[in-house]
């Protein structure tokens, strides 16, 4: 009863100055009853201190629940941090106290852009009190770090976010690891909350490339979950990756484990039109930057006519290996003598004989060693050139002279 009334006391100084003179009177009396009752304990009935014991237990969890409740409307409220923390400290209870919803204060601070700024202070201060269990890092559950990320109303909620995610990594409240393990990178992908999805990129990047979601590539879990009619998640997802996957065309090429590339799920869920628009913006048309009909040989030569249309400047680039978009078609395993012999009648002398960079070897070897190995192909080039089967033979070795 002692601690009991420590607290109390406690609470009475915070908030005095704001008290009526009644209540402030009958709060004070109340407090000085009991201090003297506790100093009678030694001569009391037994069954009296008990009685005491009882209301003072009755009255503590009413305090515990109105403290609580205090701190499920801390935007209404605004108490400065230091205020904060020594309630707190005096009925730790306080963060485990849940609403109509369930939540715990941690997460009602979450949900508004005037009590996020709280929930550092919140989240440190549940660790120490085991706030959310063993495993629950002071109440920070998926559901916390998804909303942190992902949680606005308009644009002026992005910043604030993300400074307080900044002061939660500073802190280790938000770890590297929370990124996987809660999905951020899916959560924040958006426009309205670009700040705080380039800050976890920025913290890790690889992320964009191995993290999945349901199952899926990020990319294609993106697609799959935006509104058929707005690509504006993807061309947000594609813009990073853009910068960060080079080589690899933003991931628009990544494949699920059903081979389909992120671009043709973008076809089917956005139309050709809606995708190839997104994907011009931010690999322009006439100054593609990219070597993107290279790709496209390789991951969706279904699409190439309707990315050589409009990337025609793209046809004269090599690509990081060094070849030519004629190498790329070539090397991709796409082309056989029986689908289009053209491909392979209309080469020219020089792309007969010029050895792949990337494999090191001339056409024909390159269509020889396919999965497939096209002998039509093999025979039709060589036939142009029947003297690459004799160039840069091993040189034969002497034999070993016995000892």
């Amino acid at each position: 009863m002692e601690a009991w009334i420590t607290t109390i006391a406690s609470i009475y100084r915070l908030n005095r100055s704001t008290m009526s003179a009644a209540t402030e009177d009958n709060l004070d009396n109340f407090i000085k009853t009991l201090s003297n009752f506790q100093c009678m304990k030694g001569s009391l009935n037994t069954k009296f201190y008990n009685g005491l014991k009882e209301i003072v237990n009755n009255a503590m969890k009413q305090v515990s629940d109105h403290t609580g409740e205090y701190m499920h409307d801390l935007h209404e409220h605004q108490p400065d941090e230091d205020t904060l923390q020594q309630m707190i400290d005096n009925v730790p209870s306080c963060l485990s106290h849940e609403d109509e919803n369930y939540w715990l204060p941690i997460y009602s601070a979450v949900m508004s852009k005037e009590s996020v700024h709280y929930v550092p202070l919140l989240a440190k201060e549940g660790v120490k009190h085991n706030v959310g269990g063993d495993n629950g890092r002071g109440g920070l559950a998926d559901l916390l770090r998804r909303e942190l990320v992902s949680y606005n109303v308009d644009d002026t909620y992005d910043e604030v976010y993300l400074n307080v995610m900044k002061k939660m990594r500073e802190s280790n409240l938000l770890r590297k690891k929370d990124i996987k393990d809660s999905n951020l990178l899916y959560w924040a992908c958006n426009q309205v909350t670009q700040m705080r999805f380039d800050f976890l990129i920025d913290w890790c990047p690889e992320g964009l490339k191995i993290h999945t979601y349901g199952g899926l590539p990020i990319i294609h879990a993106i697609i799959d979950d935006s509104c058929s009619c707005d690509p504006v998640q993807f061309s947000t997802f594609l813009k990073a990756s853009l910068k960060h996957y080079p080589n690899d065309l933003g991931l628009l090429f990544q494949k699920d484990s059903d081979g389909q590339t992120a671009c043709e799920r973008a076809f089917k869920k956005f139309e050709k039109e809606e995708t190839l628009t997104a994907i011009g913006e931010l690999i322009p048309f006439d100054d593609p930057k990219f070597p993107i009909l290279h790709h496209v040989a390789k991951h969706a030569p279904q699409y190439m006519k309707d990315f050589g249309s409009r990337y025609r400047s793209a046809t004269y680039f090599r690509d990081c290996q060094g070849r030519t978009l004629h190498q790329s078609m070539l090397a991709s395993g796409h082309k056989t003598f029986g689908d289009d012999p053209m491909f392979f009648l209309q080469m020219s002398d020089e792309q007969v004989r010029e050895i792949d960079p990337g494999s090191d070897l001339y056409p024909f070897m390159v269509v020889a060693s396919g999965q497939t190995c096209d002998l039509s192909a093999v025979y039709a080039l060589l036939r142009r050139n029947p003297s690459l089967a004799h160039r840069n033979k091993p040189k034969r070795r002497g034999k070993r002279k016995r000892k």
